[in-house]
């Protein structure tokens, strides 16, 4: 514990959730307004969420695009005071500023795929319908990704998305 806590900047921490989004081959990107590069939609944890409710929720507001998580199964629960949560595909912290504030943003990442619609069509990407929160939002071919800013870690979560996808 001491020697995690000695290599890390001393910050304050925010939460946060994104999505790998994979199909076809592809996958799923926002321009980042503030970073200058192109990540995983997602976003902080608002108070009333859940990790797995704010990714989905950002996801949409990014991108137009609804989303399932792919994720291990989980015991089903009926108790409201204590239940299961999808796994993260994994956890990660990075180093962001806001409002001229640094902190580390840990990220609760999950492996997703778009709700296509109709279900059964496997061969499209769904549109994308981007906002004023990013630059752009685009399909990537993940044997493309050379030619484009990513952000750090990125081109590692998708290495690690590709060996189980």
């Amino acid at each position: 514990m001491n020697f995690l806590r000695n290599q890390r900047l001393q910050l304050p921490h925010h939460f946060t959730a994104s999505g790998l989004v994979i199909w076809q081959n592809h996958v799923l990107l926002v321009n980042h307004k503030r970073i200058g590069a192109w990540v995983p939609p997602g976003g902080h944890i608002e108070l009333d969420e859940l990790p797995e409710e704010t990714l989905k929720r950002e996801i949409f507001e990014e991108t137009g695009i609804l989303v399932e998580i792919i994720s291990p199964a989980r015991p089903i629960s009926d108790d409201p005071e204590a239940f299961f949560l999808a796994q993260p595909f994994y956890l990660q912290s990075v180093k962001a500023t806001e409002k001229g504030s640094d902190y580390y943003h840990i990220d609760l990442a999950y492996l997703c795929r778009p709700l296509q619609n109709p279900p059964d069509d496997n061969l499209t990407l769904p549109e994308i319908k981007s906002n004023h929160e990013v630059k752009e939002a685009r399909w990537v071919n993940l044997d493309e990704l050379d030619g484009i800013k990513l952000a750090k870690n990125v081109l590692e979560a998708l290495d690690l998305a590709r060996s189980v996808c």
